[in-house]
C-alpha cells in the first residue's frame, strides 16, 4: 500500500481555528519561530537574579557579578515580602538599584504562606497550589499597604503572586494612587502555563510575566506569540521547584522569547523565599557569571540592556 500522510483530525482543526479566531496560537509552536520583538532599547534580553532575600547580601551579589565577572544585572527580585523587611533594609535594596541602574522588584506581603490557614502544611500539590496567593479581604488590605509603603520609599517594581492583587495594583496605578511608572510583574508562583492565561495576565495589567521553570521550547514559543510584554524564563532555579540547570538552553530561550528576562543564580538555594547569606550571595553571583558566559559563547550577537533604559523600573 502507498504511504498516506497522517492528517490532523477534523475536530482538532475546528478547535485550532476557534483559538486562532480569538487571537491565540493554534497550538504549541513546534517550529519554534525566532522572535523579532525587542525591548524598547533594542535589546534581546536582560539578566535577572531572583530570590535575593537579604539586604546585607545584595551588594555582595552585585560586586561579585559586576566587578569580578563584568556581567550586568538588570533586575533583582526580593521574594519574601515587603512586610518582612525594615525601612533601613529596603533603603539598602533601593540604594543598590539607584547606584547600579538595577530594577528592584519587591514581593507583596501577607500571602497564604504567612497566614494561619493550614492548607500550606499539606504535603500535596493541591495543598501547595494556593500557598502564595492572597487569603481573604484583610490580606488584600495589608498587601495594598505594602504597595503604598514601598512605592512611597521610591520602589518602582512590584512582584505579584495573586491575580486579584494584580487587578488591584493596576487600578491603584490607573487611579493615581501609585505613580504611572510603577511596573507590575506576574509571578511564576501563580502557576500559569498557557498562552490564554498569559494573555489574561497581560490584559489585567502585568508589565512582565514570569514563566514556569519546566516549560519546553514549543510552549515558550506559543507564550511569546500570545503576548507583547516581556517574558521571564529560568536558566536555573532552586531545588524546591526542580533544581533545573538549563544554561545550554539559554541561547534558544533568547531566540524564541525575546524580549526576555533570563532568571539565573537561584539554583544554589534549597527553596524560594529563603534568606540568603553573604556566602550564598557569592555562589549566586558565580552561577550568574557561568550562565552569562555560556550564553555569550553560543549566542554572541544577542544584545543585553546596558545602563539605564527608559522602561526599567529603577528606584527613584
Amino acid at each position: 500500500m502507498p504511504d498516506t500522510p497522517l492528517r490532523e483530525p477534523d475536530a482538532f482543526a475546528d478547535t485550532r481555528a476557534f483559538l486562532e479566531k480569538h487571537g491565540y496560537p493554534r497550538g504549541d509552536l513546534w517550529d519554534r519561530p525566532i522572535s523579532d520583538a525587542r525591548f524598547p532599547d533594542g535589546a534581546h534580553f536582560r539578566i535577572e537574579v531572583p530570590t535575593v532575600n537579604s539586604a546585607d547580601a545584595v551588594r555582595t551579589l552585585v560586586r561579585i557579578v559586576r566587578e569580578e565577572s563584568g556581567v550586568t544585572i538588570n533586575r533583582i527580585d526580593q521574594t519574601a515580602g515587603i512586610m518582612r523587611f525594615s525601612d533601613k533594609e529596603h533603603e539598602a535594596y533601593l540604594d543598590v538599584g539607584r547606584e547600579h541602574d538595577i530594577e528592584i522588584f519587591f514581593a507583596l506581603g501577607p500571602r497564604g504562606i504567612y497566614d494561619i490557614g493550614a492548607q500550606k502544611m499539606v504535603n500535596s500539590v493541591w495543598g501547595h497550589a494556593s500557598a502564595l496567593r492572597t487569603r481573604g479581604m484583610e490580606q488584600i488590605v495589608y498587601a495594598i499597604e505594602d504597595v503604598k509603603r514601598i512605592v512611597g520609599m521610591g520602589g518602582r517594581g512590584l512582584l505579584i503572586s495573586d491575580e486579584g492583587m494584580l487587578i488591584l495594583a493596576k487600578k491603584l496605578r490607573d487611579d493615581g494612587v501609585i505613580p504611572s511608572d510603577v511596573k507590575l510583574m506576574a509571578s511564576a508562583h501563580m502557576g500559569h502555563n498557557n498562552p490564554v492565561t498569559y494573555k489574561m495576565l497581560e490584559d489585567q495589567g502585568a508589565d512582565t510575566i514570569a514563566s514556569q521553570r519546566d516549560l519546553d521550547f514549543s510552549i515558550m514559543a506559543a507564550l511569546r506569540a500570545a503576548v507583547q510584554i516581556p517574558l521571564h524564563v529560568h536558566i536555573d532555579n532552586p531545588q524546591a521547584t526542580g533544581g533545573f540547570i538549563r544554561v545550554y538552553d539559554a541561547p534558544e530561550m533568547v531566540r524564541i522569547c525575546a524580549p526576555v528576562y533570563l532568571k539565573t543564580g537561584s539554583s544554589v538555594l534549597e527553596r524560594h523565599g529563603m534568606v540568603i547569606t553573604e556566602d550564598l550571595a557569592v555562589q549566586m553571583g558565580r552561577q550568574v557569571a557561568v550562565s552569562m558566559e555560556t550564553l555569550r559563547r553560543y549566542l554572541p550577537d544577542a544584545i543585553q540592556t546596558e545602563g539605564r533604559a527608559e522602561d526599567l523600573a529603577i528606584p527613584v
